[in-house]
């Protein structure tokens, strides 16, 4: 059994387990003067201080002390210590008590206890004091598209993305986008990202899930292997751009605790007529893994899907040289309706001249 991060400060103190990999624990207190002296020195420069702060009152040079007198019963300035009691990090939480509400914001770890697990813990012990002790319906963030490393561990927190915060920020090199994530207290238990489990004599995906910022790496392989170059800075924006889109999902196979497949599908609705149908834009499974009933899997967890969000029908293209797609899709009882319409497409941008 892990052991518990004793978590005090506002309100009664008590256990949060933790769970990662370095086996950290994390402790929450109030924010005080000397914490903020420390605090201080780890925002470098303006853009880390909007990265931080987002757009707030703060300027640069960062001054915080003054912060210290508006903490209140739902304004709560935390400090993070480790296991020996060091600083670590800080976050804050302002709670609207009515609507059962927590706003959590300036999530920070210091730079020298980057990359142990500390960002992990801390996210788990604030999320655990906004449900269990302050009984909290929901909890919010906002983080910046381009801070993977973030997004990747408020994902692994619970947090989904909701949408997209335009130009919310003016950096150094122009405006940022933003995106706001989500948790509410009836999503920490189950898994929401747990499509299907089906994996089978005959083989399959031993589960299928919501895609993660996290699985960025290896999205952007599967993707390149598909026929279109991404690394995993492109894997990521596609993956943020369709987090924050409410009629598009993209899902991923797992097999032996690794991402093997990718399929991405998009409701459209119908203007002529009522309801909608579904697109498969895209899908690649693993070359290593092919044939071995993973993408039936995720076509399978796609039409699912697509049911869920009361399409009719569901389609996919696909170019007349993949032979093999073209039998993959009829064995599972795809049509080709070459027949009776046409593809067309042009580029947007050239001239109809």
């Amino acid at each position: 059994m892990k052991p518990a991060s004793s978590v005090t400060g506002p309100g009664p103190s008590f256990a949060v387990p933790t769970a990662d990999v370095h086996d950290q624990t994390v402790s929450l207190r109030p924010l005080t003067a000397a914490d903020c002296v420390r605090l201080v020195g780890w925002i470098e420069s303006e853009d880390a201080l909007y990265q931080w702060s987002g757009p707030a009152a703060f300027t640069w040079p960062l001054q915080l002390l003054h912060d210290l007198g508006a903490e209140s019963d739902s304004r709560f300035l935390f400090a993070a210590a480790d296991a020996a009691g060091e600083l670590i990090g800080h976050a804050k939480l302002v709670v609207q008590p009515h609507h059962r509400h927590g706003l959590l914001g300036r999530v920070v770890i210091a730079p020298e206890h980057r990359g142990r697990g500390h960002g992990g813990s801390l996210m788990r012990a604030l999320v655990a004091y906004g449900f269990d002790e302050l009984g909290l319906h929901r909890l919010q963030l906002g983080v910046y598209t381009f801070n993977a490393a973030a997004i990747a561990a408020y994902e692994a927190a619970g947090f989904t993305v909701e949408g997209t915060l335009r130009d919310s920020t003016r950096g150094s090199t122009g405006y940022w986008n933003g995106l706001v994530m989500g948790l509410l207290e009836s999503d920490r238990h189950p898994d929401p990202g747990a499509v299907v489990a089906a994996r089978g004599a005959d083989g399959g995906a031993d589960s299928i899930r919501a895609a993660r910022f996290g699985d960025r790496d290896r999205v952007a392989d599967l993707l390149t292997e598909l026929g279109y170059p991404h690394d995993a800075a492109q894997a990521g924006e596609r993956l943020a751009a369709w987090a924050a889109d409410r009629h598009g999902t993209v899902l991923v196979a797992v097999v032996d605790g690794r991402v093997a497949g990718v399929i991405a599908v998009h409701a459209i609705p119908y203007f002529e007529r009522p309801g909608a149908f579904a697109r498969v834009v895209a899908l690649s499974v693993d070359r290593e893994r092919r044939r071995g009933g993973i993408g039936r899997c995720l076509v399978t967890a796609a039409q699912e899907w697509a049911a869920a969000h009361e399409c009719v029908e569901i389609e996919v293209t696909s170019r007349l040289a993949r032979s093999d797609a073209h039998r993959f899709y009829a064995a599972l009882g795809y049509a080709d309706q070459g027949g009776c319409s046409d593809r067309l497409t042009r580029p947007v941008g050239q001239s109809t001249g």
